[in-house]
């Protein structure tokens, strides 16, 4: 109860701060997130425009040499390829150099202006020391490309030319076409500028992004033109960045995670060069301030609660401190201590529960040893009515014994009979108790031997099979008898051959097993299912027919409702038997023997 007010006060606390917070960090981060996307969006398409403003002045210059007719008599005159090795004049080099040159001027992004004639032979703005004059362009990666092109431009992405006999070969980027003759379109040759990088970083160098990101230029099949990794990325991540900037061939905006990072990715598509520039900028960084101010409302937040909980906690402690009080004492209760009381404090509600407590409880216990003293009661009676029952029965089977042995003349067979059983009566009749000593058991058990064997003569053998430290332990009373009795009846009856009787106690680790197994007639599978079903019911469902027909299984229901009642589910009773195999008994109860309402002891 106490951390459930706790958690209240500190729910209506929490709560209008935290939906205050959020809704503030929302706002905020939408609104920069918006603006700084909307911002880099022109200055993106701006770096796509200027780019396109550049190439096509490249673009322009490719042409050039079709419209030039000295020209195209060089190139015309080196345009077969049976004339590798073969140098042009210097007066040829002179104009073609010249008219180089004349695209060069003035333009530091340009690396190189090269002309491939077909001869293999290069014209270039380059010296001899920096670009090899011999070439063949269809043995390069690019070509390929070219020759596709069937005479447009096309824009090759970075990559490291070949010819150039530079020690640390640089990136870059060319504008190429072929060159043919204009009036029947042969093929003189090829023109390839080769552009800097510098084209890129000049354009970024005119544009002001308010954040640091990543921008990386790519065409419709992700090849590299430029990439300029900002913070927020390791370098080395050219692939990664490619694959990420696969965006559909239009401006968009969105959220993309790359590295396991947030980025929010802003790109603009040219027609014209079939690039795309896709800018990359860390959420981390766009929303620093942000993410600033949401630290600040967290701990103004946190500020709150501290103070909140521990206003809340003091008039938590208040409020619930008598209610823990009489859950403590409901538990003890509940464990059936009855003896409690809570301290009346206060006259409101909580004071009226607990007074109103205090009387329950001491209605309870009052109520509880009534019912406790009427149960003991009860139960006791119970249990001597049950080993009463063993009485009538045994003497009517006892007396049906002497009544045979009269008729058949034998007067001291029958003498001693009756002697055993008084001695037998006296034991079962002057014991009112439920407990005795496996000792005292056994000497009755014995008695009602003798009376049997008078019966039976030498077709009846007991054998008694005794641990001596057992003997004086406590047995429920009049339990081995029943079970020898009904091995005699049962196993031997009119059978005329010999039978024999053990009689078994020992002991199993906290356990006393107590057996009585005869090698009478046995059961069949279906008298024994009968019999193990008939323990479960009371001894009273049977009438007194069933109790004729099957005097035995009340004897034997008898003893296990006796056992029920004394021990609980702690002991049990066991049949096994087969046909022509004999039955065996077996009881097992716990040791030491659970205390027993009893009558006393003689």
């Amino acid at each position: 109860m106490r951390s459930k007010t706790l958690l209240i006060f500190l729910l209506l606390i929490a709560t209008p701060l935290s939906l205050q917070g959020s809704l503030t960090y929302y706002d905020f981060s939408s609104s920069t997130e918006r603006r700084t996307a909307e911002y880099s969006a022109q200055l993106v398409g701006q770096i796509n425009q200027n780019l396109d403003r550049t190439l096509k002045e490249m673009q322009h210059l490719s042409i050039m040499p079709m419209y030039d007719p000295e020209v195209l008599a060089i190139l015309r005159k080196y345009s077969s390829p049976t004339l590798a090795d073969r140098r042009p004049s210097v007066e040829e080099l002179e104009k073609m150099l010249l008219h180089i040159a004349s695209g060069t001027y003035d333009r530091p992004e340009i690396r190189g202006i090269h002309i491939f004639a077909g001869n293999g032979f290069t014209f270039s703005n380059l010296d001899a020391n920096t670009i090899q004059l011999f070439n063949d362009p269809s043995q390069q990666s690019w070509y390929e490309r070219v020759h596709k092109a069937d005479g447009a431009w096309t824009l090759i992405p970075t990559h490291q030319p070949s010819y150039y006999l530079e020690r640390d070969p640089q990136d870059y980027f060319s504008v190429a076409r072929l060159i043919r003759e204009p009036n029947t379109n042969r093929t003189l040759g090829l023109i390839k500028i080769d552009l800097k990088l510098d084209v890129f970083r000049g354009i970024l160098s005119n544009v002001k992004f308010e954040d640091k990101g990543s921008l990386v230029a790519v065409n419709s099949r992700t090849e590299l033109f430029f990439l300029e990794n900002g913070p927020g990325l390791p370098p080395d991540r050219y692939e990664e960045l490619a694959s990420a900037a696969a965006l559909p061939n239009e401006s968009t905006v969105r959220r993309m995670e790359l590295g396991g990072k947030s980025f929010l990715t802003i790109s603009d598509y040219s027609d014209y060069s079939d690039i795309k520039i896709v800018r990359f900028i860390p959420l981390e960084s766009l929303l620093k301030e942000t993410n600033a101010l949401r630290t600040k409302t967290m701990l103004i937040g946190i500020v709150c609660l501290v103070l909140g909980g521990g206003l809340a906690t003091y008039f938590s402690y208040r409020l619930n401190r008598p209610l823990a009080a009489l859950k403590n004492k409901m538990k003890l209760v509940e464990l059936g201590n009855f003896k409690q009381s809570v301290q009346v404090e206060t006259g409101d509600e909580i004071g009226q529960l607990s007074h109103n407590f205090n009387r329950m409880v001491e209605e309870i216990d009052q109520l509880v040893e009534e019912v406790y003293v009427i149960g003991l009661r009860e139960k006791e009676a119970e249990l001597i009515a049950l080993q009463r029952q063993i009485n009538p029965h045994f003497i009517y089977n006892t007396l049906e014994s002497i009544h045979m042995l009269a008729v058949q003349g034998q007067s001291e067979r029958v003498s001693d009979m009756v002697t055993a059983l008084g001695r037998m009566l006296r034991y079962t009749v002057g014991h009112e108790c439920q407990l005795v000593q496996l000792r005292e058991e056994l000497e009755t058990a014995e008695a009602y031997v003798s009376i049997q064997q008078l019966r039976y003569g030498d077709r009846l053998q007991i054998l008694f099979d005794i641990e001596p430290e057992l003997l004086p332990h406590e047995v429920p009373k009049l339990i081995i008898q029943p079970m020898i009795e009904n091995a005699i009846y049962h196993g031997i009856g009119d059978y005329d051959g010999g039978k024999t009787i053990w009689v078994h106690a020992v002991r199993f680790e906290d356990c006393l097993l107590l057996t009585v197994r005869d090698d009478g007639r046995g059961m069949s599978e279906a008298e024994l299912a009968s019999l193990r079903q008939s323990l479960n019911r009371p001894v009273a469902v049977a009438s007194t027919a069933e109790q004729r027909r099957d005097g035995h299984g009340v004897a034997l229901r008898n003893i296990s409702q006796r056992l029920a009642l004394m021990y609980g589910h702690a002991y049990e009773l066991h049949v096994d038997a087969s046909l022509g195999a004999g039955t065996a008994f077996t009881i097992t109860i716990p040791l030491p023997l659970k205390e027993v309402v009893q009558k006393g002891r003689h």
